[in-house]
């Protein structure tokens, strides 16, 4: 693609900014960056590495300037509680796929990055039960096997008298 047709072309992030380039900035051989402006015409700067592709009538940009507002410090030693506010140690370590947080490690135990919330303190989100077998009343299916018992859930089960059995089948 020729530089020429990048000036005044439609620029737009993954998260919906949007404008147009400016200028296009290179150093030696390589693209730098591109100067844009949204529709006001705040400028704001494109890193060419977080351009994502471009075609014919717009460039696709990752705004990685939001996503690090966005982020926050990960301090080791924060204080680790379950769901239930039960204190299970400091948060030690993770382990990093990439770019992407694989699990935590509280001591000698393993959590997947999927389940933990980080803020001032860690808190290990609660694991959602599933049923193990079909939840049944006179005959008939209230709760299929493999439903996550949630809260919609065991409101069905209360509102038809098998809350026990419910939490029992997801044991």
């Amino acid at each position: 693609m020729k530089i020429s047709l990048f000036y005044g072309m439609k620029i737009e992030s993954t998260a919906g900014k949007s404008g147009y380039v400016i200028s296009v900035n290179v150093r030696g051989d390589r693209l730098e960056y591109l100067k844009c402006a949204d529709m006001n015409e705040n400028e704001f700067i494109v890193d060419a590495q977080n351009i994502v592709s471009y075609g014919e009538d717009k460039i696709i940009f990752e705004d990685r300037e939001a996503a690090m507002r966005a982020s926050v410090p990960m301090r080791l030693g924060k204080p680790v509680f379950d769901g239930n506010g039960i204190y299970l140690g400091t948060l030690s370590d993770f382990s990093v796929d990439c770019d992407t947080l694989t699990c935590a490690f509280v001591g000698k135990k393993k959590f997947s990055a999927n389940e933990i919330v980080c803020g001032d303190a860690v808190i290990v989100k609660p694991k959602e039960r599933v049923l193990k077998s079909d939840v049944e009343k006179d005959g008939r299916v209230i709760l299929k096997q493999g439903t996550p018992l949630n809260r919609e859930a065991l409101q069905i089960a209360q509102r038809e008298g098998e809350y026990v059995q419910a939490n029992l089948k997801s044991i």
